[in-house]
């Protein structure tokens, strides 16, 4: 005889089974990583997976015919809208081998494999080429800032959507329209249910063109931190003028709304760093970079390899030249980092560090010229797709450093000062200061120590007159 059918599922049954689930339960708990290095548990309600996956169905172009990729781990928030992109819509989850997927091979399995939509972070795609991938229909970006050149490669032929999202509102609050190439694409509208405040720092709303910090409020908005209820408290808090009882995230982005009403994204506020007394965002002098026709992706950083030793800005390049096949990451290396070394691949790396920095100058304030340019064939990405810092090789500073020497008893003493402050073996008579790594502290204390070998300096002479020979 046939096995009992379970309540609510036999013919003729009007209602859904009891539960005691409701709509404000929680869903499932993710952990992102903290700034004291303790991760955070995100408690995600039910509610926002039922809005999420309706807003991905109407923006994605989704049917049963479509072919999702699982390319996220099931720890980071990107594999909920990979699986609901699928499961919700009656689509197929493709689940690729277990191992990295990166590079050439996540083209082949693309190709093999006939997906046609997938949420691929843009690090990832500096290492893959599209050529061939004509089955990929709709390519979903996000989870970092996607730049235009990486646009013009990969809109064409197909419906390139950037999104944007917190864990801590659902993994994705925004999507942008179908991308053109052409300018910096934006972060997008809010989804069905979302409400996006761009406020400053007294919570007041941003006009339209002007730059604040963007709070998210509506279904998706999580519960709080596990067990951390003072941190919940910070992050999560009364939504002016919503709703009773609402509250909204604080995401700590930095965008603007357009005219349009659409996001523009401008980095993170606690991305910014100090250089030289200045406040800096690094996606500022990334943005310069891509701008090169010789560089195919860049990523800057603040770099303090030696605790005793100032800190500076590095640029990480992948040249444009660098053959795409080479950036396959080799299993040995850590974190990802290719380690070709065909001539061709050699030749590549050969990008006229002078010219850029001189080109960069014309741009950008000097205290935002990077101190170092490391080229690399491919940036290096964790389990998640997100560029892997920790993996970013150090820079050799004293590579930078000419070949003129200092001639007479006072470029002696100052090149050697020089060299002393900069934590560098030696420095050219002709070698600026400040492109070694030198900031305006590091200027005082050369200063200092100038004066105290018998040579008059002035802060203000090192800023303008930067090398040994100008001094």
């Amino acid at each position: 005889p046939a096995p009992p059918r379970a309540a609510g599922t036999a013919e003729g049954h009007r209602h859904a089974p009891d539960s005691a689930v409701t709509p404000d339960h929680p869903a499932y708990v993710i952990f992102t990583s903290g700034s004291t290095g303790r991760p955070k548990g995100v408690v995600t309600p039910h509610r926002g997976l039922a809005a999420l996956a309706t807003a991905q169905a109407e923006r994605l172009g989704i049917d049963d015919g479509s072919r999702v990729l699982q390319l996220a781990s099931p720890s980071f928030d990107a594999s909920v809208m990979e699986t609901l992109m699928a499961l919700a819509t009656g689509a197929t989850l493709v689940v690729p081998e277990p191992g990295p997927l990166a590079g050439p091979l996540l083209g082949e399995t693309i190709a093999r494999r006939r997906v046609s939509h997938a949420l691929i972070p843009p690090t990832a795609l500096t290492g893959l080429e599209p050529d061939g991938l004509d089955c990929l229909r709709t390519l979903i970006v996000g989870g970092e800032a996607c730049t235009a050149p990486l646009t013009a490669r990969w809109a064409p032929g197909r419906r390139m959507v950037n999104a944007y999202g917190p864990t801590e509102a659902t993994a994705c609050v925004t999507m942008s329209a179908p991308l053109a190439p052409g300018a910096t694409p934006p972060i997008g509208t809010p989804l069905h249910g979302v409400r996006a405040h761009v406020l400053d720092t007294l919570l007041r709303p941003v006009p339209p063109g002007g730059t604040g910090e963007l709070y998210v409020a509506g279904p998706g908005v999580a519960q709080g931190y596990l067990g951390r209820p003072r941190l919940t408290a910070e992050r999560f808090t009364a939504e002016p003028g919503g709703p009773r009882g609402s509250r909204m995230y604080r995401t700590g982005d930095l965008v603007s709304r357009t005219q349009e009403g659409s996001l523009l994204y401008h980095g993170r506020a606690d991305d910014q760093v100090k250089v030289r007394g200045f406040r800096v965002e690094p996606g500022e002098i990334v943005a310069a970079l891509q701008a090169r026709p010789e560089i195919r992706a860049a990523a800057v950083v603040l770099r303090q390899d030696d605790p005793a030793g100032p800190r500076r800005l590095v640029a990480y390049l992948v040249p444009a030249a660098y053959p795409a096949e080479a950036a396959e990451s080799d299993p040995a290396a850590p974190s990802g980092i290719a380690t070709d070394r065909r001539p061709e691949a050699e030749e590549a790396e050969k990008i006229d560090t002078a010219a850029l920095r001189t080109a960069l100058a014309r741009v950008l304030p000097d205290h935002m010229v990077p101190s170092a340019f490391v080229s690399v064939p491919g940036l290096p990405v964790t389990a998640n797709g997100k560029l892997d810092r920790d993996a970013l090789p150090a820079p050799d500073f004293g590579a930078a450093t000419g070949d003129t020497a200092p001639e007479g008893p006072a470029e002696e003493t100052l090149a050697a000062l020089f060299a002393e402050v900069l934590a560098l073996p030696s420095v050219g008579a002709e070698d600026s200061f400040f492109a070694l790594g030198g900031d305006s502290i590091l200027s005082m204390q050369l200063v200092a120590r100038a004066r105290a070998a018998g040579l008059r300096l002035t802060p203000r002479e090192v800023f303008e007159q930067t090398s040994v020979r100008a001094l």
